[in-house]
């Protein structure tokens, strides 16, 4: 039992020491700062085109916000999509919220040490004090519920209206391509 209680204090005192990369006093975790942004990109996994897609929102701080979705893998034949909108001020100060409640600024964020092959992907890229920290993907067990809450805080903000059109556009790209591969293999 002594052991355990060793190995359980040697294990708390190594995560309190490799935890902080940020440290906002208590007054400031409540205060968002005026250069908070964010960059949100999520990747499909390794999929036959024209079936993967990859989107990246960019959340500013001058709420002025854009999502830019490629809807296949990148090329420069492949478009890339942008919508711009403006995100509310409660907006942002909720997300910059969501981020200090879910430690992004106070945790030391690990990946796996074998990160698993050709699945979907995201990655967090935050801006605040000056500092930028990121949250990759493929995180260690008992991180992966606060990145994923944070990314979903981020996703949240792009209006609802704009999601819907851009996946109506990425339908018509995928049936477009398809039909053109269709002929080109002479089976249309």
């Amino acid at each position: 039992m002594k052991r355990l209680s060793n190995l359980l204090l040697t294990l708390l005192a190594v995560s309190c020491i490799g935890c902080a990369t940020f440290h906002p006093s208590t007054n400031e975790q409540n205060v968002r700062p005026d250069d908070f942004g964010v960059e949100y990109e999520w990747r499909e996994g390794s999929l036959p085109p024209p079936y993967h897609y990859e989107y990246t929102v960019i959340i500013k701080p001058s709420r002025q916000s854009e999502i830019v979705l490629t809807p296949d893998y990148p090329s420069i034949t492949v478009p890339k999509w942008t919508e711009f909108f403006k995100v509310e001020e409660q907006g942002l100060n909720d997300l910059y919220r969501v981020m200090v409640e879910n430690g992004l600024f106070t945790r030391k964020w690990r990946q796996l040490d074998a990160a698993p092959v050709g699945g979907s992907n995201q990655t967090l890229v935050v801006t605040a004090q000056g500092k930028r920290i990121k949250v990759g993907d493929y995180l260690v067990p008992e991180q992966q519920v606060s990145a994923k809450v944070m990314y979903a805080a981020v996703q949240a903000l792009v209006p609802r209206d704009i999601w819907e059109r851009l996946k109506a556009r990425r339908q018509q790209y995928m049936q477009e391509q398809l039909k053109n591969w269709g002929r080109a293999a002479g089976t249309s």
